[in-house]
């Protein structure tokens, strides 16, 4: 399990199905703020803010990697997000009980 799964995990499905590859490109885009318009929750501003600074504190992201890490994470989070969220759901929604079918006359 890589360490995306572990954070998307952590965290509460959305509240409706999303596109991977939509969130993908919304978040290479606008980064975590437009993430977090797009998935209607602004603890996914926060996630992809903290992801930001931790790689920043762990690598010299200006002399290394330039501006690389602030495009390629957020499109990165956006996609698995999306995706375990999907999943999550339809887990959910398979295991609900169907309601009996109401019987009139």
């Amino acid at each position: 399990m890589n360490t995306m799964t572990k954070i998307c995990d952590a965290l509460p499905p959305l509240r409706r199905r999303t596109r991977p590859n939509l969130a993908c490109f919304v978040g290479f885009l606008t980064g975590g703020i437009g993430l977090a318009v797009y998935f209607r929750s602004f603890v996914d501003a926060i996630v992809v803010a903290a992801l930001l600074i931790t790689f920043a504190l762990l690598y010299d992201t200006v002399s290394e990697f330039g501006v690389l890490p602030g495009l390629v994470l957020p499109a990165l989070y956006g996609y698995f997000r999306a995706e375990n969220s999907n999943r999550r759901l339809a887990e959910t929604s398979a295991s609900a009980p169907t309601p009996a079918p109401s019987v009139t006359s």
